[in-house]
């Protein structure tokens, strides 16, 4: 007889441990014979640097270093080896932004490079009024006379604004690249780190600089730099004629105001040329200077590049896609199979779908090979170096060549007596001309004149609002600040919280003032207050910055109403350039009254009168955006929950509310499901102080408790706003007259 064995039970095995990430990442470029390698991390023995050498081929190595945490000492070893079996193959090695940490290593280790240079590095900064340390990015060919100074001047902390001092003795730290010397970078490089990698280094600072050369009736204009409102559209249009070709491989970075220069060059020079092509256009140009409205009727893409990554050997890279060859692909929004450099694998392209949304826009240019070879031939072409940027004209190679010496050393005299008279005036009277701050004169700004509506009572770090007819503008102007960015973003909260408060003024319901303006009132008069009795105090600045950026927030949610029209003034100060801008919202007066009656509107449910939270809260309550504010209470389940008036209701039972209408409906559903099945009542509430807490109760059912309660279920935030918070709907598509903007 058979007995049946008895199964014996299954262990389970735990699951296996997940993989360490690896304490050091080395992504890959390479193009145009540079390859960068991008280091972040800990360097220690696990680093193998004679294998990571050997993937490392072209003409010039660069190392990017900033994201370099730390070097233990068996990192240093493997490190050399890196750095000396790497200069065998590369012609030229390069460091660029060097974390604190490899530059402590490049002043204690020799052979740290093995011959290689550093151009950029990290310099550590420290800001004693809010306790933060920073870094400053130095490069060889624009601060290295600060370098040798050994003495860098104080910056602008970017938490606080205030001072803050380079932290290190300068002898020390900078020993290495001063005994190293300056230098800077070869054209071929900085066009690679920039228009392929957005990085920001040595002449790429520079402004825009256009080259021209002419073959037969092709004119080759080179643009090399920012295009920003400096670019010379009436300058490079004049005497345009037969086919154009402009190679925009330079171009780093697209400003709003020189994408709207761009366009009216491409306008302008639309009758006088038969045919203007496109080539070497960066990602960034395509999408911002490519669509069919931008590129007209006579203007072509020839080719552009699209960053593309290889799986196999993980290098990244910038390819170029000629759009006649590819453009039965692209056409469909779709990228090119293209094989890696390296290891000659199958590649996947990288682009924004921004970036491949335009390819089908792209029409398929008809380039003539004559043209084409002409093409080919003027991009190769070396272009002399000069000293000053601007528009040069490059005569032909076949041209007789004219002694340039006697204009030369006339326009040396010239300049020489027209600066000493210069010298003369200035000195003999005195005067200097002290702008329209106490800063100095404006030495850049966004647009040639200063808008109309920038009126001369909008002084720095003000706001205004002004009606005129049936409309109403309100204006911001930023602090003085070290970035153009920062005080664009500034200049724009000031107005729109402007507006906010306008908004406020205009709403007369006695019991929306009591709940909601006798809480921000206080809030927004003493923060404005002090900063009005010191401009210069830290906590004052920063109470002001944060409380309109609440209310912009809040206020500009969904289809609120957007910053129209822009502009800005930089000045050359003794701390540096330095940045004032300035923005207006532009809305009808009967559409803003429309918007306040929207806030204003009151719901009901379970004893609580509530309205829609307010942007203006955002001086109390800076962490809000929405929410619903009781005004009044009577009794009901919330007052016996622990409600009071004042208080504003972020959520019931898990679901967000939007406004005052999403309050009553919300209430009402939760609170008929409790007294049908019985469960908590939950509410996460914003008292006067402190941060949001919850109230609850429970709440008995009429059904048995023991009966499975079934309930509408929905996900958080399934309310559709509705009532206050969508109010600016009522503005429709209007974002402001954006009539002095530069990049409309």
């Amino acid at each position: 007889m058979e007995v049946a064995r008895k199964s014996q039970p299954q262990i389970p095995q735990p699951p296996p441990p997940e993989a360490a990430p690896p304490k050091l990442a080395i992504e890959k470029f390479a193009d145009a014979g540079v390859t960068l390698l991008k280091f972040t991390g800990t360097i220690d023995e696990a680093f193998d640097g004679k294998k990571v050498a050997r993937s490392a081929e072209g003409h010039t190595l660069v190392l990017d270093l900033g994201g370099v945490k730390k070097i233990s000492s068996f990192g240093i070893r493997e490190w050399v080896d890196f750095v000396g079996a790497a200069k065998k193959t590369a012609v030229e090695l390069l460091l660029i932004e060097c974390a604190p940490k490899v530059v402590d290593q490049l002043n204690m280790v020799a052979n740290f490079t093995a011959g290689g240079r550093v151009f950029s590095f990290y310099a550590p900064f420290r800001c004693d009024y809010c306790d933060s340390e920073h870094r400053v990015l130095l490069d060889l060919a624009k601060d290295y006379e600060a370098i040798r100074s050994m003495k860098l001047a104080d910056r602008p902390c970017p938490s606080c604004k205030e001072s803050m001092y380079f932290d290190e003795d300068g002898s020390t730290y900078f020993s290495y690249v001063l005994g190293q010397g300056q230098f800077e970078l070869d054209p071929v490089v900085v066009q690679f780190l920039a228009a392929k990698l957005d990085y920001r280094v040595g002449t790429v600072d520079a402004k825009l600089r256009v080259d021209k050369l002419i073959e037969g009736r092709a004119t080759y204009l080179r643009l090399t730099g920012d295009l920003d409102n400096t670019f010379p559209r009436d300058k490079l249009a004049e005497g345009l004629e037969g086919t154009v070709v402009v190679d925009v491989t330079g171009v780093a970075r697209v400003e709003p105001a020189g994408a709207a220069e761009w366009r009216g060059f491409v306008s302008q020079v639309a009758p006088l040329v038969e045919q203007m092509y496109l080539i070497g256009v960066a990602p960034t140009f395509l999408e911002r200077l490519c669509g069919r409205d931008d590129l007209g009727a006579k203007c072509q893409v020839a080719d552009f590049t699209l960053p593309y990554a290889c799986g196999t050997c993980g290098t990244t890279t910038a390819q170029l896609i000629d759009v006649t060859e590819h453009h039965a692909v692209i056409k469909f929004a779709t990228a090119p199979e293209l094989h890696c450099p390296q290891c000659k694998s199958v590649m996947q392209c990288t682009a924004s779908e921004a970036a491949m949304t335009l390819l089908p826009v792209l029409p398929l240019p008809e380039i003539p090979k004559n043209l084409a070879r002409t093409i080919a031939e003027l991009r190769a072409r070396k272009i002399e170096k000069r000293s000053t940027t601007g528009l040069v004209a490059v005569p032909k190679s076949d041209e007789p060549r004219r002694s340039a010496a006697v204009p030369i050393l006339l326009g040396i005299l010239v300049a020489a007596v027209l600066a000493a008279g210069a010298l003369y005036y200035v000195r003999s009277n005195h005067t200097v001309d002290p702008g329209p701050y106490g800063l100095g004169p404006v030495a850049a700004s966004s647009a040639a004149a200063r808008p109309a509506w920038i009126r001369a009572e909008l002084a720095p770090g003000s706001a205004s609002c002004i009606g005129a007819g049936a409309r109403i503008t309100c204006s911001g102007a930023s602090s003085l600040l070290a970035s153009q960015e920062e005080a664009e973003d500034e200049a724009g909260d000031a107005a729109l919280e402007s507006l906010a408060a306008e908004a406020g003024r205009s709403i007369r319901d006695p019991a929306w003032n009591t709940a909601i303006q006798a809480q921000l009132v206080p809030a927004r008069d003493a923060a404005l207050a002090a900063y009005s009795r010191d401009p210069q105090s830290t906590q004052a600045r920063r109470a002001v910055h944060d409380g309109r950026r609440a209310v912009a927030h809040a206020l500009a949610r969904g289809n609120g109403p957007q910053i129209g029209a822009r502009y800005w003034e930089a000045f050359d100060t003794s701390e540096g350039r330095r940045y004032i801008a300035f923005a207006s919202v532009d809305v009808p007066v009967a559409q803003l009254r429309g918007a306040a009656e929207g806030y204003a509107q009151a719901a009901s449910a379970l004893g609580a009168t509530v309205v829609s939270f307010f942007p203006e809260l955002g001086w109390r309550f800076p962490k809000l955006e929405h929410g619903a504010v009781v005004t009044k209470l009577e009794h009901g389940p919330l007052q016996d929950l622990g409600l009071a008036e004042h208080y504003i209701v972020l959520a019931i039972d898990g679901r967000d509310v939007i406004d005052a209408a999403s309050f009553a409906k919300i209430a009402n559903e939760e609170h008929a499901q409790l007294v049908e099945h019985g469960g908590l009542l939950r509410l996460l509430v914003q008292t006067d102080t402190g941060d949001p807490r919850e109230f609850s109760r429970t709440i008995p059912g009429k059904l048995d408790p023991a009966a499975p309660r079934v309930r509408d279920v929905r996900p958080r935030g399934d309310v559709p706003p509705t009532g206050g918070i969508n109010v600016w709907d009522r503005f429709g598509g209007n974002r402001g007259s954006g009539r002095d903007d530069p990049a409309q």
